[in-house]
């Protein structure tokens, strides 16, 4: 009988050398015009059962972008799944037990996270599946807000957000992913999505960066509204 090979293999070990890889991937690169994408921060998939420390910790630091994106005068795009019928959903969703079940319209589930309000200004789309592309206005508001750059923050990493990550990279905008602020309860899933979004679809930053990033665009766009040339 052949060695099963799959059993041998260190995670912790595999883990450690995707994250090296991911570091030294060659970066994509920013766009000029960016927008946040705040996905699926709502209550069925901030407060069920199995979730952990990290979600609540990812809602934080979301929340401190949302504040610097609004300062830096950068749209924020909530997308919110919502279902007129529990049929809309994919067929593996509707075979098994998913937390989409809690998101039919009108159910208290279905509201943004209390962690990450959503304010005056911003926007929300709603959508049925993973994607926040599919059968939605994401692209055409994107475009109405001459958006270049979608900074993705949200949940899950390895399931929406990576969805919405490819299907924004085949329209060829640029992609931030921001590590802080994508939580995955399914721990190795959303470590291997990070590296599989970097490798193929966009880049994975810092928060740190980020707000660097927005801080200087506040300041830039404070400059121009004062008539100052830099």
């Amino acid at each position: 009988m052949k060695e099963n090979t799959r059993m041998s293999i260190d995670w912790n070990t595999e883990v450690a050398k995707i994250r090296e890889l991911r570091a030294a991937r060659t970066k994509v690169g920013p766009g000029t015009t960016p927008a946040v994408v705040v996905v699926d921060f709502q209550r069925a998939f901030t407060e069920h059962e199995n979730i952990g420390p990290s979600t609540a910790i990812a809602l934080e630091h979301t929340n401190e972008l949302l504040v610097a994106a609004r300062a830096a005068g950068v749209p924020v795009i909530y997308l919110v799944m919502i279902l007129d019928s529990l049929d809309d959903r994919m067929l593996a969703q509707r075979v098994r037990s998913s937390l989409t079940e809690r998101c039919g319209r009108g159910n208290p589930w279905t509201e943004i996270s209390s962690a990450v309000p959503a304010q005056p200004g911003d926007h929300i789309v709603e959508k049925t599946v993973a994607s926040g592309f599919y059968k939605t206005r994401l692209e055409d508001l994107l475009h109405e807000l001459g958006v270049d750059e979608v900074v993705m923050t949200g949940t899950s990493t390895s399931g929406c957000v990576r969805a919405t990550v490819v299907d924004a990279a085949y329209r060829n905008f640029r992609i931030s992913v921001v590590e802080e602020c994508s939580d995955d309860f399914r721990t190795l899933s959303g470590e291997v999505s990070l590296w599989d979004m970097q490798d193929r679809f966009g880049d994975v930053v810092s928060k740190s960066w980020m707000l660097d990033r927005f801080a200087a665009l506040q300041t830039e766009r404070a400059l121009d509204g004062a008539g100052v040339s830099l």
